[in-house]
C-alpha cells in the first residue's frame, strides 16, 4: 500500500490528490485516511490525514419513538395516537474534535489602592440638625506586577456541519457548552469511538460529510483557547499573554442524532433525540389541551359553589343592608375579574406549542 501525503488546502469538503502510480485525480472526503484510486485500483494510506471515527447509536428507531411517546403523553396525555408518525431517520452528525495542552503566562500590574476614613456631615431630616457620618474611600497609590501561570488541557469540540437546520447550536469559539442531554461535549464522557469505514456505515443511516474544514475548525479551537486563557488576568493593566500549545490531535467523530417527524392536525413536529444518551436535545410539541380543560373545570367549581350564595342572599334580604351589598359586589367583581384572566391565559397556553 503506497503512501500519499495530504494537503493543508482544502477546497468544500474535498480532499485533491495526485495517485502515486499513475498520476490521476483522486478526490477524498475530509477525514478518511485510506481509498482506493478509481483510475488504477491501487491501494492508498494518506498520510497526515485526520483520523475518523463513528460512534455507532444504541438506541433503534423503535425505542427513538418510544422516547418522543413517552414525553408527548407526559406533555398532553392521548396525544400520542392523534399523531401520524414518519419513519425515523438516523443521521451522523460529523464534530471536530481538537484536544491539546495549553502552558503559559499571563503578565500585568495590578493597581493597589489605599482605605481612608473621612467623616462627612450630612443634614438632618428635619433640616436642622446635623449628623456626621464616617465613609470609606478608596485611593490609587501605585500598582504591583503580577504574573498567572497557565498549564491546562483542553478539548474544542467545533460542528463540522451546519446543525441549524436541525434546530441545534453549532458548536464554536463561542460556545462549547453541549446540549443539555447530549453525551458529547459533556466532562468524563468516554464515547464509544470506531474506526470509520465507509463500506460498513450502519443500515438504514445517513452520514453527513463535514463543512466545515480542518483548517477553520483549528482557527475555532485557537480563539476558544485564547479567549479562556485570556480570563485569567482579569482585573490586570498592560495585560500581554505567552501561550505554548502542545500536543495536538484532532480527530472527526460522526455522532448520532435521531430526526422524529409525526404529523398533528396538518401541522408537522420534528423532534432530535440523541443517539447516545436516549434523550430529546430538541422538538417542537403541540399545544396542550388538557390545561384548558383544567382551568374551566376550576372556574366551574367555584362559580357553581357562589351561585347558590349569591341566590340565598338575595332571598334572605341580607343584600338590603349597604355594607354587605357593597361586600358581596366588590367580591363578584374580583373572582370574576380573576376568572377572566385565568381564562385569557390558559387560553393562550392552549394554542401555543412547547419547544424544547
Amino acid at each position: 500500500m503506497e503512501e500519499v501525503q495530504g494537503k493543508d488546502r482544502i477546497m468544500s469538503d474535498l480532499l485533491t490528490f495526485s495517485c502515486p502510480s499513475c498520476a490521476g485525480l483522486l478526490e477524498i472526503s475530509e477525514g478518511n485516511t485510506n481509498t482506493v484510486c478509481p483510475n488504477c485500483d491501487t491501494p492508498l494510506l494518506l498520510g497526515g490525514i485526520v483520523n475518523r471515527y463513528i460512534i455507532e447509536s444504541s438506541i433503534d428507531s423503535t425505542q427513538a419513538i418510544r422516547v418522543v411517546r413517552r414525553k408527548l403523553e407526559e406533555m398532553s396525555a392521548g396525544v400520542f395516537a392523534e399523531c401520524r408518525v414518519r419513519k425515523p431517520f438516523l443521521a451522523y452528525v460529523p464534530f471536530w474534535i481538537l484536544s491539546c495542552r495549553v502552558d503559559g503566562f499571563v503578565f500585568g500590574v495590578k493597581p493597589v489602592y489605599k482605605e481612608r476614613k473621612v467623616r462627612a456631615a450630612t443634614e438632618g431630616e428635619d433640616g436642622g440638625a446635623q449628623n456626621t457620618v464616617t465613609r470609606t474611600i478608596k485611593q490609587r497609590k501605585g500598582i504591583r506586577a503580577e504574573e498567572h501561570q497557565i498549564s491546562s488541557g483542553f478539548d474544542v469540540i467545533v460542528s463540522a456541519a451546519h446543525l441549524e437546520p436541525l434546530g441545534i447550536p453549532s458548536l464554536g469559539a463561542k460556545s462549547q457548552m453541549g446540549l443539555s442531554g447530549m453525551a458529547l461535549g459533556r466532562s468524563n464522557s468516554r464515547l464509544p469511538l470506531k474506526v470509520f469505514d465507509s463500506g460498513n456505515l450502519p443500515h438504514d443511516s445517513h452520514v453527513v460529510d463535514p463543512a466545515v474544514s480542518i483548517n477553520q475548525a483549528k482557527a475555532e479551537a485557537e480563539q476558544y483557547i485564547q479567549r479562556i486563557c485570556g480570563g485569567v488576568g482579569v482585573g490586570l493593566e498592560q495585560r500581554s499573554m505567552y501561550l505554548a500549545v502542545t500536543g495536538t490531535r484532532e480527530k472527526l467523530v460522526h455522532y448520532p442524532l435521531w430526526v422524529i417527524e409525526y404529523v398533528l392536525e396538518d401541522k408537522t413536529y420534528r423532534i432530535i433525540v440523541d443517539g447516545c444518551s436516549g434523550k430529546i436535545l430538541k422538538g417542537a410539541f403541540p399545544a396542550d389541551s388538557a390545561h384548558w380543560r383544567k382551568v374551566c373545570q376550576v372556574l366551574g367549581s367555584v362559580w357553581a359553589g357562589l351561585v347558590p350564595i349569591l341566590i340565598l342572599l338575595v332571598f334572605s334580604g341580607y343584600l338590603e343592608v349597604g355594607s354587605v351589598l357593597m361586600f358581596v359586589i366588590l367580591s363578584v367583581y374580583g373572582i370574576g375579574a380573576i376568572s377572566a384572566r385565568f381564562l385569557k391565559l390558559a387560553r393562550k397556553n392552549a394554542g401555543m406549542d412547547s419547544l424544547i
